[in-house]
């Protein structure tokens, strides 16, 4: 089972010097990324409302695997998919 937020929920990010994730904050809680699975880039609607995103697949110290994009734009983190 996956939970899906389709906008997704804030969360805080520390990255390293290249801008990749090493560990975040969720509903108060710190995760540790383990090793980053996946990386790409959403760039779309650049004619109507540009979306600009940097999404990372990751799996966390704990064992989370999660989904969590960098909104190029506004410059906020989200989480949005958890997989159990």
């Amino acid at each position: 089972m996956t939970r899906l937020w389709p906008q997704g929920t804030p969360i805080t990010v520390a990255c390293d010097d290249t801008g990749e994730p090493q560990r975040f904050v969720w509903q108060g809680e710190r995760h540790s990324v383990a090793a980053v699975v996946g990386r790409w880039r959403l760039d779309m609607e650049w004619w109507v409302a540009p979306v600009r995103r940097d999404y990372y697949k990751l799996s966390t110290e704990g064992g989370l695997l999660v989904e969590i994009y960098h909104d190029l734009a506004g410059g906020q983190w989200y989480l949005q998919r958890l997989y159990d």
